[in-house]
Order: C-alpha cells, then structure tokens, then sequence
C-alpha cells in the first residue's frame, strides 16, 4: 500500500511509542481470550458443576454432609449419587444419572441417552439449605475465578487506556510533522503548482486532507493488526473448544475477501469523487469570503448561491452513493451473516447430542464458543464498517503527499559575495504555455547601480520579466535565451542563494500577523527595534511611527487593515532596505496610491535606491522620470528604450502613454 509506506515514514519516528501501542494490543487479545475460557469455568466446573458425580465416603475425606452420609467429587468409589437440576430447581438422585434429555414427573426423572436409550430414576426435590451444601466447595474456588475475572477486566481497561493514549500521541505527532513538512514543501514549489491550484484546495489538503494520515493510521491500526489478532486469538479459542466447528468456519473466509474486494473497487471511485467534491466547496468557500465586498457591491449573491448550491448537490449526491454502499453490501449485511452465523451455532450444539456420541454440550461451553465466534465476526464487520474511513484516509493521505512530495526547488543555500547588480537579458524567449510567447526575444542591459524604469500596457510581459529575474519562473527547454547578473547565468545558483541579493515590493504589500517591527524585519529577526526605526525614518516613514503611540511595536491587523496603502508600502520599502538587496524589483507599488501619498513614496524610493540597481514597473510614469533609462515593452518586445526625454522626444508608444496621463492629470 503505497499511502501506507508514505505515513511509515513518519510513523517510524515513534517506534517507542508504536511498541508500547502493539503490546498493549496483545495484552488486550491475550485477555479477551482468557474471559470466555474463566466464565466457562465458572459456569461448568462450579455452577452447574455440583452436577457432576458425588462419591461417598469417610468422615475423614469428605466435601459434603447429606442425610448423615458423607460426599466428595474427588474420592471415586462404587458408591455414586448425582444432583440434577431442572427448570431452575435441584433433585438428589441416589445413582448416577447419564446425559441426555431429561423430562420430570413428580419424582420420576426421564433421561434419553445420545445413543436413544431410556433411563429412569427417582429424583428427590432439595431444600435451600441442601442446595447451599453441596454448593459449599465451589465457594473458595469460585471467589478466586471472579477475582481472576475482574482483574482481568481491570487490565483491560488500564491497557486499552495505554493502547489508545500511545496511538493518540503518534497520531498528533504525525499530523503536526506532516503540516510542517507540507508547508515547508509549499514555500519550495515552483510557482506553476499555484498557477493551477486555488488557494482554497491548498489550503484544504493542509488543514483537513492531513488528517487522512491520522485515520489511515487509525484505521490500519484497528484493522491491520487489532482485528488481525483478534481473529487469531478467537481461532485458538475455538480451536481449543472444537477443532471441528473451527476448521469450518475457515470457509467463510475467501467468500469475504471476493467480497472486500468487489466492495473496495466500487468505494474508493466514490471517495475519489467525494474528497474532490469536498475540496471544490472549500475553494469555492475562500473565493466568497475574500470576493465578499465585490460580491455585494454587484449583487451577485443568487448567482453566488447558485453556483455553491450546485457544488453542494453534487458533494450530497455522491456521499448519498456511498451510504447506500455501506447499508446494502457493507457492514449491515456483515451484521446480518454474523447473525446468521450465531444461530448456526447454536443449532449445532443444540443439536449435538443427536449426533455426536460421547460429546456433552454445556452452557459454558456454548458462552465460550458463541463469545469468540463474536470476535470473530466482530473484526469482519469492523473491516466493512471502517473500509470507506480508509479509502477516504487513503484518498486525502495522496493529496497531502502532493504537496509533501511534490516538485520542489533547490532549497540549498550558500553564502556568495553581495551582487554588483548588473543584469542582462539575452535574447529572452519565453511562454507559460508552449507555443504561445510572452516574450519574445528581449535584448536588455542594465548596468550596476542603475533605476531602470519598465513601461507597457498591460499584457505587455512586463510583470514576466520580472519573474524570470526574481526566478518565480525558470527558462525552460522550449523557451530560448540566458539571463546573466554580473556576468553569470542566474540558473547557476540555487533559488534561495540567489534571492539572497534581489527583492521585490509588490503593488499590494503583503503584510503578516504581528507588529510593524515584526513586517519590517521579517526573515531578519536579529535586526533591533532601534534599526528598525532607523531604517523607516530614513526612507520618509516618522509619520508612520508619530501616528501609533506605541510607535513601530503596533500591531497589524488581517491584511493590514489599519494601515492606508501608502503606509504599507513603506514598511515594504523598509523591509527591502533591512534585506539590502543588490537588486531591487518594482511592481507597480504606486498603482493604488493618490498623489500626496506618491510624493511619499518617491521620497522613499530615493532613499532606497542608494547601493542598489532598481528595476520599476510603472504605470505612473511619473514614478519613473528621473530613471537612468527607460524601457518600454509591447506585446512581449522590447519596442524603446531610453531616458524620460528621449522617448519624449521619439514621440512612439512611451510619448503617447505620457501625454495621455498628462491629460488624466489636467483634468484631476
């Protein structure tokens, strides 16, 4: 089972605990055995064991006092007498009594042998005190049993306890590495897995599909090897009881396991299709909640519904199938055979003594044996009742593993020399999809320490260029060309080494749980609160911190809420200053922001591009006048490039985009 090797490598971990959980297992089974066998000899040997031949004999060896003679089951003599009981009451008969079917008349006892002969004996009805007497031996030995028999259900009890706490620990414990290892895969992927996944499905495998490792491991836990004992130590129980009856019931176990395996296929495509129903509403849940606002604004909520209603009818439609599944040929009809089965055997031993000579039938045995034959069965319906836990845990444990096993990027890192900052583009070919180009074939040198200002409407490649550089995406086999910072091809280093020296500051900051500090210094956590607040005041952020009286220890709410969207992007500004990046990328960080806020921002940026080669997408190309060149990108070419007044005065593509903001601008 290949979902099972992927869990054992985290099981494996805690095989201390894992032994601990076994053992308590077969402590358990050891005990379940040892009931049936106990409460027999209970039954048999001491309450319906005064039955039993009662010898006469000395005064000096006797058990029992009886109409002033003296009798024992130990010391056999000639002289026999037996003690009959009958609908609940007991006769004195002074011969031996066979076995067989008994019926009473008044005083006359008749008895059908197993061979068909007939007996007849004078029974004598005892009193209470009688009874007692000859009750009085099994006392001792009787104590001990039921002392033996609640000590074993004390055991039980201590050892199942112990059994579940141990499994409980591995469980958590394997939940918790997985979702670390899962987030930690998450942060190595390339960033294509993203491109095809929504956020919500990820989210989903992370949070809930984890938990199918802890079922799967539950569940093959209670199946695997719990059950598996269970069937064996019910065999040496009924083995011991009756050989024969036991050899039978073997019979039934290919039938099962055609069953299984008819009942498996046609589960596991329902808990296919049940898990991805499941995963479907959950990212169309988190589109909802974070498109609330639009959704609102355009009333678009029974449209909305819709569309949710139809997820919804499907997920119900398809967990519908596999309950019908469970109750038609699963576990309920499991229920009904070990019914069946019961009623079997106890026809056969009722009919017993008909046709197995020499064979007595007691009650004892017929608890014992009708008491394993339970276990038995009990684990079989286990196996159905469970088996869609399984194939749902098996389903969600590959979908975790996914993510855990998934693509990952180099995650080497070295220490290399910071940078210079001189970036060139080599006939840059490149397309998500193959065949159709983003960009094609850009020529492009930046020199050190360069603002280099990118221009384009949209879908222009701008953002893709950038994403080459920054290493989201890697030229592939299909795609033509190199990229080169300071004279090495980028694909040189590792991702992380790499992006050790190149930063970016996006168009909508991305802002986490914590204070202002705590953004700012993110991935640098030995910076103090006093760099930190050197750091923000240097680039225009004082009235950032004069605003908060607790200053740069504010904390940010959801999404930095309580930040405007100049504010945040200082603090971007701030933290690619305390990274010190040789290579700083722009993405449209003054899309959003109104004119005060720009002259916030540019101050920023003069600040920030001291020591560094700045790459700006703009479509403020005010943000960009004073860049040291400019690039303008058409439909994945690069059609000009130049300084603010050369392209001005080219009057192609980039004067036309500047006159039209002139005239946006005039009539603000």
């Amino acid at each position: 089972m290949k979902a099972m090797k992927k869990v054992w490598r985290y099981v494996a971990k805690y095989k201390k605990l894992l032994t601990i959980t076994i053992t308590s297992m077969l402590i358990i089974q050891t005990l379940g055995l040892l009931a049936p066998l106990i409460v027999k000899t209970i039954l048999d040997d001491y309450l319906i064991g005064i039955e039993k031949p009662w010898y006469e004999t000395t005064i000096d060896d006797y058990q029992v006092q009886y109409n002033g003679k003296h009798y024992s089951q130990e010391s056999e003599n000639t002289s026999v007498i037996s003690i009959v009981i009958y609908q609940g009451k007991y006769y004195f008969v002074e011969e031996l009594v066979v076995s067989g079917n008994r019926d009473l008349e008044g005083t006359s006892l008749s008895v059908i042998a197993q061979d068909g002969q007939s007996f007849q004996y004078t029974a004598t009805l005892m009193t209470k005190d009688e009874v007692l007497q000859f009750y009085q031996p099994f006392v001792t030995p009787l104590i001990i049993m039921i002392a033996l028999l609640a000590a074993r259900f004390f055991l039980q009890i201590i050892f199942t306890y112990i059994q579940r706490i141990s499994a409980s620990m591995i469980n958590v414990n394997i939940v918790r590495d997985a979702r670390k290892d899962a987030v930690a895969s998450l942060q190595r992927m390339p960033m294509t897995y993203f491109d095809k996944e929504p956020a919500g499905k990820i989210a989903n495998r992370i949070i809930s599909d984890v938990g199918g490792m802890m079922n799967l491991f539950s569940t093959i836990m209670n199946l695997l090897v719990n059950a598996t004992l269970a069937v064996i130590f019910a065999y040496i129980g009924m083995f011991y009881l009756d050989v024969k009856l036991a050899l039978l019931t073997l019979i039934v176990f290919p039938i099962v396991y055609v069953w299984l395996k008819f009942f498996m296929k046609k589960l596991k495509t329902i808990a296919v299709k049940v898990n991805e129903q499941n995963s479907l509403i959950t990212a169309q849940l988190n589109e909802i909640i974070n498109g609330i606002s639009i959704l609102q604004i355009f009333n678009f909520k029974s449209q909305t519904e819709e569309t949710f209603n139809d997820l919804s009818v499907d997920f119900m439609r398809e967990k519908l199938k596999e309950n019908r599944l469970h109750l038609t040929i699963g576990w309920n009809m499991i229920r009904l055979i070990g019914a069946l089965v019961t009623a079997v055997i106890v026809l056969y031993f009722g009919m017993g003594y008909l046709n197995i000579y020499g064979f007595v039938v007691t009650a004892g045995l017929i608890y014992a044996y009708n008491d394993y034959l339970s276990r038995l069965i009990e684990p079989v319906g286990t196996l159905f009742r469970e088996i869609g836990n399984l194939q749902h845990a098996m389903v969600k444990t590959e979908r975790i593993f996914t993510i855990i096993d998934g693509e990952q990027e180099d995650g080497s890192s070295i220490d290399i020399p910071r940078f210079k900052g001189e970036v060139v583009f080599d006939n840059v070919w490149f397309s998500y999809q193959e065949g159709s180009p983003v960009l094609k074939g850009i020529d492009l040198k930046i020199e050190q320490g360069e603002m280099v200002g990118l221009v384009g409407h949209t879908g222009s490649g701008k953002s893709s260029l950038m994403s080459l550089l920054l290493r989201f995406y890697d030229l592939k086999s299909t795609d033509l060309g190199h990229i080169f910072v300071d004279g090495v091809e980028i694909i040189t280093h590792s991702k992380r080494t790499f992006r050790k020296h190149v930063g970016i500051i996006l168009q909508d900051p991305v802002l986490l749980k914590g204070t202002i500090a705590d953004n700012i210094r993110f991935g640098k956590m030995n910076i103090s609160d006093q760099e930190v607040e050197e750091v923000l005041r240097s680039i225009g952020g004082s009235p950032l911190i004069d605003k908060f009286d607790d200053g740069i220890l504010q904390h940010v709410t959801r999404g930095g809420s309580n930040l405007s969207v100049g504010e945040k992007q200082i603090i971007s500004f701030a933290r690619a200053v305390v990274h010190n990046p040789a290579i700083l990328v722009m993405d449209e960080a003054t899309a959003n922001i109104d004119t005060e806020t720009e002259t916030m921002i540019q101050t920023a940026l003069d600040a920030v591009k001291r020591g560094r080669t700045m790459i700006v997408i703009a479509h403020r190309l005010s943000t960009i006048k004073n860049a040291d060149k400019i690039v303008v990108l058409e439909n994945g070419i690069k059609v000009e490039e130049g300084t603010h007044q050369q392209l001005l005065s080219n009057n192609l593509v980039y004067a036309n985009i500047y006159r039209s903001q002139i005239k946006v601008s005039d009539l603000e």
